[in-house]
């Protein structure tokens, strides 16, 4: 009886168990359960420790950024203010000072029927005091401490007056003072007139802060590029590097194969020896020469911008089979440090050195879209 007993019992067990089964089976089928994702712990104020996979090399924005003196003026970002300033000639400006951590910057746009030369000079070692603003044909210093524009040169040197030049002055007009370049110490400016000789022809001067000295250093000479180091003035002209002592005023050649697309970043001058894709490397100190190449050899190729702080740096701007890219060279060691693929349809307008390790540029895409691009390496 009792076997018969248990026999039962293990049947109807079975069935149970069968019965579990068969429910667990449907609701299976019925709700299908999905894995949980991983748990992570962040924490708000710690960099992620996980490897980041970035969709570009670049910041690209559907906008025109302009920066002066590493302060983004357009568009403006900062609280502004203005000033109205008026110089003993007569030239009025207008300046908007854009207030950054508790200095303010000042930005100037030209008006319609003014060609600028570049945007407001900051002379170094005038903790953003000091500027030089050029019109095309004179030299202003401003003085935000004051604030204060006047004429950086007086209307009259040993061979002439402003007047007089003016009054008979032959060239198409009187440059009393022109493509302005300073000194990384803010010690000289080396700038460009026609006022001698009734503009017929240019002449190279130089200008003292310290001893307020306005110094002809050559008559009937020109430069597209230049730079001055402690005692010596360095330009080039069309094909030729020149050199100017500027104790004894004493020029002479440096080098007479190089090109006008080129740029200073001292002690050398980089420049390329034909339209495509090689480059050289001049060491102004040594006068030895470094060469290199990018693309291919129908490439076009661009010198940009060169930077000297911290690091001397090329940025390169390369037409390569319909491809743009955008590369940064190392003068010193004559390495490519990055190359960005820019979009195929970019048209530059203008580059800007953000910071040390930023380079900023800004164009179209097509005729209208506005792009910039923001590379750092």
């Amino acid at each position: 009886m009792n076997k018969l007993k248990n026999i039962k019992l293990n049947i109807a067990l079975m069935i149970i168990v069968l019965c579990v089964a068969t429910i667990l089976s449907s609701c299976k089928k019925s709700n299908p359960v999905t894995a949980s994702p991983p748990i992570t712990e962040t924490t708000s104020e710690q960099p992620s420790t996980t490897a980041i996979i970035e969709e570009s090399d670049y910041i690209k924005l559907d906008m025109l950024i302009q920066y002066q003196n590493g302060i983004q003026v357009l568009p403006v970002i900062y609280d502004v203010t203005s000033v109205n300033l008026k110089a003993s000639d007569g030239y009025e400006i207008r300046l908007d000072l854009l207030l950054v951590e508790g200095i303010k910057y000042p930005t100037y746009f030209p008006r319609q029927n003014e060609t600028l030369d570049s945007p407001l000079i900051p002379i170094p070692e005038t903790d953003s005091l000091k500027y030089l603003l050029c019109n095309h044909h004179k030299i202003y210093l401003i003085d935000l401490s004051v604030p204060s524009i006047d004429m950086l040169l007086t209307e009259a040197d040993e061979d002439t007056t402003y007047a007089k030049s003016l009054e008979h002055n032959q060239a198409n007009g009187l440059y009393w003072g022109t493509k302005p370049i300073l000194s990384d110490d803010g010690h000289y400016l080396l700038y460009l007139t026609n006022r001698r000789n009734n503009g017929k022809t240019n002449d190279i001067r130089l200008y003292d802060f310290n001893t307020k000295e306005d110094i002809l250093l050559a008559k009937d000479s020109y430069y597209t590029d230049a730079y001055i180091s402690d005692t010596t003035v360095f330009y080039t002209c069309k094909d030729m590097l020149m050199r100017i002592e500027i104790s004894s005023k004493a020029k002479a050649a440096v080098s007479y194969s190089i090109s006008s697309n080129g740029s200073f970043s001292y002690p050398y001058y980089i420049y390329t020896t034909t339209y495509y894709q090689k480059y050289e490397i001049l060491n102004l100190l040594t006068l030895n020469v470094e060469k290199g190449s990018l693309g291919t050899e129908n490439s076009a190729l661009k010198i940009l911008s060169t930077k000297t702080n911290r690091s001397n740096t090329a940025a390169f701007l390369l037409l390569d089979k319909q491809k743009i890219t955008l590369s940064f060279v190392d003068i010193q060691h004559n390495k490519l440090i990055k190359t960005f693929v820019l979009s195929d349809s970019f048209r530059l307008v203008y580059t800007q050195w953000k910071d040390n390790n930023t380079l900023l540029v800004s164009g179209y895409e097509g005729d209208t879209n506005e792009k910039t691009y923001l590379l750092s390496y």
